[in-house]
């Protein structure tokens, strides 16, 4: 190479640099202390597998994120650093991604770097910029810390080898990304703080379809492939429950138009539960940035892209049971015909558990016969063998008790649910449920019926305690019968309240209403008068029920107080109305009757408060539920109002 071609390529390497740099914060960009929401987003990394951030087997993890590139040598100096971080982390429960958020940059020059460095962590292909428009990184090799709460621990550099760009120090002092990972894993709150990252330029994404920035000509290889593979082919895929598939790209172009409607309707992904009252676990949410991108991407054509810069299928787990083995799997007794057409099916299956002792259940998981009718699925355990005696009145496998009303009495205890793309339901190190011997599993499952005739066996699969337990999950509902609901009316209020009498921390919470509900909101009141939001469903979907489980548990001190708000339309305009003309509807048993319930599942900071919590959610029963619409304008109004200042 001849002096003169080594000194142009210094020239443009120092040119280089000088794009590169530490820089100040952007006033927009969200600081340490500050809410992100991150937890629980579904992505895709360069090797085509789904995660979701923060969220391992069931559990809720910190997460270390650092930005990345395949050519900035700040960025790539730090991948062995990185390498031994991601295994340091990984064991004392703390989740460590790289990402690659670059325009420029496609699938495959992502999975080449990743195998050129040999990268051992997950590195997440940003294909739209969301991330980066989320944390809005200043630099390249620039992490961020963020607590399970989506709070920003930590956001700067990795550690202070660089003095400034093109300067490395001798020695490094100071392992900052490595210190607060430990000192989140140990369960230290410290203050959050920043430092200064050094690195190149991080790239500025615009606007979906905006030219000469950003995203640019949307297209599916490089944009809309990755979205659609961690937020969408988990069941729309070949075999899935959901109607089509959308892996490759002619089904996804087939789809275009119905992709941008539902999404931009937020009808799909399936998601009731309204942002901002509660922070769950399973959440499925597309941002606003990822929905504009698919509907420009169906605006625009539905361009292919480069075939070659493709992201390649997702693999489907070689293991049913994602926790691996388990200590017991009850599957249904006999495999269910499942007939082609009809309207779908709720139906009970019962499994007696034949345990010799009581047992102490830390985990539970659910392997669906035939997914692709298996729409959800909750169990349930019967002490008092009513599954049994509605069991052996039906002649074929299981049991519907829609339209005879009898099994579904309160001492059924609800223990977990299923929908398809869940993770196994994991409780936290000396937590545990007792289950007591002698009940049945009751395994509660709906068909989705597809136009084919198959047939299902599905089972749970149970993990059992093999080291001492301190705190048990238990369960109870709280409620009201007081429904008398006219027909035409098309706002019926009905309002249901607990209060606590005894401290205890919420695990999760499952509404539940029939097909005259519209919306359901339920609030804790603090003993100093704070409201906290735990669970609002602005449009109810009698076929979308779920258990929502809390992405931090919620503690509620003695003398709190739980509402709850119902609303009910009995209207002949709502599509979901069984009766034509609508009928006077009051509580019952049957489908067509209505409820108007809350499940909760908590754990008593004391042991021996579990029965005065139980008679608590009793009385909620016995209580007026009279409630109005201007009543929960009035509540929504204080919820959305700006919090005061601390101390004021």
């Amino acid at each position: 190479m001849t002096n003169t071609l080594l000194g142009l390529l210094r020239m443009l390497f120092g040119l280089g640099w000088l794009l590169a740099g530490t820089i100040t914060t952007a006033a927009a960009a969200p600081g340490a202390g500050e809410h992100v929401d991150l937890i629980g987003v579904r992505v895709s990394d360069v090797e085509g597998r789904q995660h979701r951030i923060g969220v391992s087997m069931g559990k809720v993890q910190p997460v270390a994120l650092v930005f990345l590139d395949t050519a900035c040598p700040v960025a790539t100096r730090y991948i062995p650093v990185l390498n031994d971080l991601y295994e340091s982390a990984r064991s004392r429960g703390v989740s460590l991604y790289g990402v690659l958020s670059n325009p420029d940059i496609g699938w495959r020059e992502g999975a080449d770097f990743a195998d050129r460095f040999d990268i051992e962590f997950p590195v997440i292909f940003d294909s739209a910029g969301d991330l980066a428009v989320r944390l809005e990184p200043r630099v390249m090799s620039e992490s961020f810390v963020i607590s399970t709460a989506n709070r920003v621990v930590y956001r700067g550099r990795v550690d202070d080898r660089f003095a400034a760009v093109g300067r490395l120090r001798t020695r490094v002092a100071s392992h900052d990304l490595r210190e607060v990972i430990g000192s989140i894993a140990s369960g230290d709150h410290a203050k959050p703080y920043e430092t200064e990252a050094v690195g190149c330029f991080h790239p500025a994404w615009g606007e979906p379809g905006e030219p000469g920035a950003g995203v640019g000509e949307v297209n599916w290889a490089r944009h809309v492939a990755p979205l659609l593979q961690a937020n969408c082919v988990e069941c729309h895929r070949r075999g899935g429950v959901a109607p089509f598939s959308l892996e490759g790209f002619d089904n996804a172009r087939r789809w275009h138009r119905m992709i941008a409607y539902m999404s931009g309707e937020r009808l799909m992904p399936p998601w009731r539960a309204v942002p901002g009252f509660g922070e769950f676990r399973d959440s499925r949410r597309l941002s606003a940035r990822q929905i504009e991108l698919l509907r420009t991407w169906s605006l625009t054509g539905a361009r292919r892209g480069d075939p070659e810069d493709a992201m390649p299928v997702s693999k489907q787990p070689r293991s049913k049971w994602r926790l691996g083995e388990p200590d017991l799997v009850l599957a249904m007794r006999e495999p269910f015909e499942v007939p082609a057409n009809g309207d779908d099916i709720y139906r009970y299956f019962v499994i007696p558990t034949d345990f010799s002792e009581d047992r102490v259940v830390v985990a539970l998981d659910f392997s669906p016969g035939d997914p692709g009718v298996v729409h959800h699925a909750n169990y349930l355990i019967d002490y008092e063998g009513r599954a049994r005696a509605e069991d052996a009145k039906d002649e074929t496998p299981g049991f519907s008790v829609f339209g005879t009303g009898g099994f579904l009495d309160y001492n059924a205890w609800g223990i977990g649910g299923w929908t398809p793309g869940a993770e196994p339901w994991v409780l936290d190190r000396g937590q545990g449920m007792w289950m007591p011997r002698g009940g049945d599993v009751v395994l509660e499952v709906h068909y989705h019926l597809t136009g084919r005739a198959t047939t299902d066996r599905s089972e749970v699969a149970f993990y059992f305690a093999r080291e001492p337990v301190s705190r048990y999950v238990d369960g109870v509902v709280i409620g009201t019968q007081d429904l008398d609901i006219p027909p035409g009316e098309e706002s019926y209020w009905r309002r249901f309240s607990m209060d606590v009498p005894a401290g205890m921390t919420l695990t999760d919470v499952t509404p539940h209403m029939h097909f005259l509900g519209r919306e359901f909101i339920s609030v804790a009141t603090l003993p100093d008068g704070r409201e906290l939001p735990l669970i609002r469903i602005a449009d109810w979907d009698f076929r979308w029920q779920n258990t929502f489980t809390y992405r931090e548990p919620v503690h509620l001190p003695a003398g709190s107080r739980i509402d709850a708000w119902v609303r009910y339309d009995n209207s002949a305009d709502n599509p979901q109305n069984p009766a034509v003309p609508p009928r006077s509807v009051t509580w019952g048993w049957e489908t067509t009757d209505e409820m108007s319930e809350l499940w909760i599942g908590f754990i008593p900071d004391s042991p021996g408060d579990r029965t005065r919590i139980a008679n608590a959610a009793e009385r909620s029963w016995y209580r007026p539920a009279q409630a109005s619409g201007a009543e929960v304008a009035r509540l929504l109004e204080r919820l959305a109002a700006p919090a005061p200042p601390s101390g004021g």
